[in-house]
């Protein structure tokens, strides 16, 4: 796709959804912020420095930065096509973007990656 939308709507069909308790540190972000994260006493802090970054947050990154270098490749095949670039401009996103899908595909389960290989041979 090369709306922003529809590929970014590809991934989301497949990442991890978003969990509860991110939608709310991502509308109360300036609350979390300010009471460092209190969740009542007794209890602990509902955002720490310590606790690892989600699975779902990296493969959201990734797929913007997937979404970001393809859409470069798209401004670079159009000036190619206008002839103001050459394919050596075209290459560098490109080379970006499928570091980006590995890196999103890093996250996905082997088993699945191979399923899809072999369905595009």
């Amino acid at each position: 796709p090369s709306a922003p939308t529809l590929f970014k709507r590809r991934f989301d069909e497949y990442s991890d959804p978003v969990s509860y308790k991110q939608k709310f540190m991502d509308q109360n972000a300036f609350l979390v912020y300010y009471t460092k994260g209190f969740d009542g006493p007794n209890r602990p802090p509902i955002e720490s420095r310590d606790a690892p970054v989600p699975r779902q947050t990296l493969q959201y990154g990734l797929r913007n930065d997937a979404w970001a270098e393809m859409d470069d490749v798209f401004a670079e095949l159009s000036f190619f096509v206008s002839g103001s670039s050459n394919l050596s401009d075209i290459l560098d996103p490109l080379e970006r973007t499928i570091a980006a899908f590995e890196a999103y595909l890093s996250y996905t389960p082997a088993v699945d990656v191979e399923e899809a290989r072999l369905r595009i041979r």
